[in-house]
């Protein structure tokens, strides 16, 4: 029995051996066929162009994406600064104030009318002009004109009195002789030389209650002196209301 299997494996190792080199055998010569034949029919198919675009696209790298540049901040609008002022304190109303054009004057051919220099004076100074002014409206034929210069008296046609102002200070203008006066109790100014007042050159200031009592002593010298007679029955004006109905009119 032993024996038996043992020759039944020899024989199944023989076949087995003989299998495996008739295998290499009929490989050995399929390859040398192969290596042997010149034909198309073993050589591989041409890729298609299609297929070789496929490749070159699967092989060629993708190109980087150009860096977007970033934006630039907008600059941050200028916020302009507004200066805080305080508020002006309440004034009280008062007639506008216009500039009326002269010819050859000396402050760039501009000045400001009488009316609006007088309305904007303090309040002594306005009842000084108002008493001066109703001592001349007290007196027989003496015209009054209110012009941008001044108030003008005249008899007739002569001119008597005038009264202007200059800066804060009002003057009174008068046709005397400057030297028939103290001068150390009138003060007065002899402005002959001035083509303006060469017809009353006797020029006084009235700042005080002193200046229009002297002031008044001079007005009556000249209707002494003129032979102006004064009226009987007269009712005094508001002088100051009158300017204002004037510059109101301008």
């Amino acid at each position: 029995m032993t024996t038996t299997m043992i020759v039944l494996l020899c024989i199944d190792a023989v076949l087995l051996v003989s299998l495996i080199a008739y295998a290499v055998v009929a490989l050995l010569k399929r390859e040398e066929a192969s290596a042997a034949c010149t034909c198309t029919c073993c050589e591989p198919e041409p890729a298609t162009e299609k297929e070789e675009e496929v490749a070159t696209a699967e092989v060629a790298p993708e190109p980087e994406p150009e860096p977007v540049p970033e934006p630039e901040p907008e600059p941050a609008p200028v916020v302009e600064e507004v200066p805080v002022t305080a508020e002006p304190e309440p004034v009280a109303e008062a007639p506008v104030v216009e500039t009326v054009v002269v010819s050859g004057s000396d402050d760039a051919n501009k000045r400001i009318p009488f009316a609006h220099k007088m309305l904007f004076m303090d309040k002594k100074t306005q009842s000084f002009y108002d008493t001066l002014n109703n001592a001349f409206k007290g007196m027989r034929k003496i015209n009054i004109r209110v012009s941008t210069k001044g108030v003008s008296y005249r008899l007739g046609r002569d001119l008597v009195a005038k009264i202007t102002v200059r800066g804060k200070t009002m003057k009174l203008h008068l046709a005397l002789n400057v030297n028939n006066f103290d001068e150390k109790i009138y003060f007065q100014k002899d402005l002959s030389s001035v083509k303006a007042y060469a017809e009353v050159p006797c020029t006084v200031k009235v700042k005080s209650d002193r200046g229009l009592k002297n002031a008044l002593k001079l007005v009556d010298a000249l209707a002494e002196t003129h032979g102006i007679e004064k009226k009987t029955r007269f009712i005094p004006i508001d002088s100051i209301e009158a300017l204002k109905e004037i510059a109101n009119k301008r």
